[in-house]
């Protein structure tokens, strides 16, 4: 009995494993130099990394899923409210997946996720240029 229940543990474990679209990046911050001033971005950035030969500063992470059929661009507008809602200007580690579920109504659903994070000065900059797209 038993092993019954802890094969039906681990299948479980399994299953939730899969579910999550995020995945931990370590950053290296970028702060800003003695002088240098905050000029934001006038574009909202997404990365798939993270912001090359600007400073920033990571604020935390931000989700955002569909509970039924659809495609991610539904998706954009809510991450972009999400990390401005934490003081940020642009996502890193930006991804859109399609998640499996197991009901019929969630059995493909898009799902976006990344860190929140602020650029402290563009330098001149544009998201292109930093290595990102606009959302």
């Amino acid at each position: 009995m038993n092993k019954k229940i802890l094969m039906a543990v681990s299948f479980a474990a399994l299953m939730f494993a899969g579910c999550s679209n995020y995945s931990h990046k370590d950053y290296t911050e970028v702060p800003l130099s003695e002088g240098e001033e905050f000029v934001p971005p006038t574009e909202f950035c997404a990365f798939e990394d993270f912001p090359q030969g600007v400073p920033f500063k990571v604020l935390g992470v931000v989700k955002a899923a569909k509970g039924t059929y659809g495609g991610a661009d539904y998706l954009r507008p809510i991450i972009q409210e999400k990390v401005q809602k934490k003081g940020g200007n642009a996502v890193a580690n930006y991804h859109e997946n399609q998640r499996f579920g197991f009901w019929p109504w969630r059995m493909v659903r898009p799902v976006a996720s990344g860190d929140a994070i602020t650029i402290l000065n563009t330098r001149g900059k544009s998201c292109a240029e930093m290595g990102g797209k606009t959302l």
